[in-house]
């Protein structure tokens, strides 16, 4: 049961030699094409084309903020959190001004509603070793900077889940932490998914939460699972370089 990651969907789409298009009638491939042309308007010019058109009603009809819109087909925000909740299968999302301050709240708003009778050093966070340094950030950001414990990766490069359960093990045994309360934050880095079934298994043997940090990982699924729904909270980013590009900002 293979789990896809976007850079590998993208290598396998659109090979080199290979340029996409609407219709399979022209076989032509060479840059330059209509085939060509016609994949980058739709990928670059309409987005941008309808981008300028509703920076234009925004600013015509004086509604700069979420909170100003006069009319609901106006208010982009909200039909953004909308679709992306719809994407990934929960039931809310904010839209927040990074991807690294969405694992922060969602780590506080999980301490207040799940643990909120537990003090921080009684919680113990599990995370990526290999990712982005904005995720051990936003966990030390959260309060857990003292008890934030970093899992190794693979030879893939996803997250060793036998790292992870040996140590969930020599916790347990240490005495100083409990089942049911532990967190952990679980970052597809660079698009690559670990096994998602042993995940929700480890999580429920040992009362573990989750929330996944699927800044590299949105668009991708496991089992046809979209990744981004497993867990109590899900994260996203829609810095420059993710496949939703917003400058800054997450969800």
């Amino acid at each position: 049961m293979a789990a896809i990651s976007q850079a590998d969907a993208t290598a396998m789409a659109l090979p080199k030699s290979t340029i996409l298009s609407e219709s399979d009638n022209d076989s032509t491939t060479a840059e330059g094409s209509a085939e060509f042309v016609s994949v980058a308007r739709r990928l670059v010019e309409i987005p941008r084309e309808q981008g300028l058109e509703n920076i234009s009603m925004l600013l015509e009809q004086d509604m700069l903020n979420r909170y100003q819109a006069k009319t609901p087909q106006l208010n982009f925000l909200l039909q953004s959190e909308r679709a992306f909740a719809k994407l990934v299968g929960m039931k809310y999302a904010c839209a927040l001004n990074s991807g690294g301050i969405a694992i922060s709240l969602g780590l506080e708003a999980m301490k207040r509603v799940l643990f909120s009778d537990d003090a921080f050093d009684k919680i113990r966070v599990y995370s990526n070793a290999f990712t982005f340094h904005a995720v051990p950030s936003a966990c030390v950001v959260a309060g857990f900077a003292e008890t934030l414990k970093l899992i190794e990766a693979t030879e893939e490069l996803v997250l060793d889940l036998d790292h992870l359960e040996e140590c969930i093990k020599e916790d347990l045994a240490s005495g100083r932490f409990a089942n049911g309360k532990m967190i952990l934050v679980l970052s597809y880095m660079r698009g690559r998914v670990p096994d998602m079934h042993r995940v929700l298994e480890l999580c429920s043997r040992y009362e573990m939460q989750l929330l996944e940090d699927s800044a590299h990982g949105y668009g991708c699924s496991f089992d046809s699972r979209m990744c981004g729904s497993f867990g109590v909270v899900s994260t996203i980013s829609s810095q420059a370089n993710k496949l939703v590009n917003t400058g800054e900002g997450g969800m």
